[in-house]
């Protein structure tokens, strides 16, 4: 192949090159844009503490039948989310049989509850309330089986239906506060009173019944469930910020409070744009 002919397909090549290029070349206008959120989620936070300075548990050895033993304990809320409710489940472990033959069950059967109190809330003070229904009584025994569940009043018990014991109960004096809210601040204490049954029976005529349970242990333990207000509706309407859900009553199936307190809004204020 001649020079001149190389020379002449390679401006062939170059041209059908650029016609290729400009044929594949595409022009737009373009635009974007993000909608930015974010969602937190708050803290149920239930601490148990002292009432002053006395102590909270019940730990005390070399008990005869007639001791009692009285006790408080405070129930605060260390979170940022209202509580609704504070369940009382009791459980009993490490049971050690003494002298004499026994059992937990009967073990447990001599210890008599004789009240155990919450606040009863109002603006002014807290008048403490008794959980059981007049005229009975409820054992340590009754609280692990679950036979109290017949023997307390109705408002304090779990709207759960499990038939727990409520110890921040929703009845209150005159529904200032329901519940443990953080705003405004609350706390509920709890006043229990433990006794040894002092029975004097004795079935061979001889020797106390009570005479097995000496020389017996046992680890019983009040575990205790904080629980949250039913879920809220954050309309479009409604503006951004924090979810009211720290007062008290934030929802209960039957109120919904105004959602959002965006800082500075009150709980019920409108907050709509």
């Amino acid at each position: 192949m001649s020079i001149k002919k190389k020379l002449g397909l390679g401006v062939a090549s170059a041209v059908l090159g650029v016609s290729l290029v400009g044929g594949g070349t595409w022009a737009a206008f373009n635009d974007t844009a993000t909608v930015n959120n974010h969602f937190a989620s708050g803290t149920l936070d239930l601490e148990v503490g002292k009432s002053g300075t006395k102590p909270i548990s019940f730990d005390l050895s070399n008990m005869k039948p007639g001791d009692n033993v009285q006790r408080i304990f405070k129930l605060n809320n260390k979170g940022s989310l209202a509580i609704k409710e504070v369940l009382l489940d009791t459980t009993a472990e490490n049971f050690v049989d003494g002298t004499l033959a026994s059992s937990k069950e009967d073990y447990l059967a001599q210890f008599v509850i004789d009240f155990m109190q919450v606040d009863s809330e109002s603006s002014s003070w807290e008048p403490r309330a008794k959980v059981t229904k007049s005229g009975e009584t409820i054992t340590l025994a009754d609280l692990v089986n679950g036979s109290y569940k017949t023997k307390i009043k109705d408002e304090y018990k779990a709207t759960d239906g499990s038939g727990r014991i409520n110890l921040a109960p929703l009845t209150v004096a005159d529904n200032q506060y329901r519940g443990i809210p953080v705003n405004p601040t609350d706390s509920d204490e709890v006043f229990i009173q433990i006794t040894f049954n002092n029975d004097t029976t004795k079935t061979d005529g001889k020797n106390y019944d009570q005479n097995k349970f000496q020389g017996d242990k046992i680890d019983f333990f009040f575990n205790l469930e904080a629980t949250q207000w039913d879920g809220v509706h954050v309309d479009t309407p409604n503006k951004n910020g924090a979810i009211n859900n720290d007062v008290q009553g934030s929802a209960d199936g039957a109120n919904m409070p105004n959602p959002v307190t965006e800082g500075t809004a009150k709980h019920g204020q409108e907050v709509n744009d």
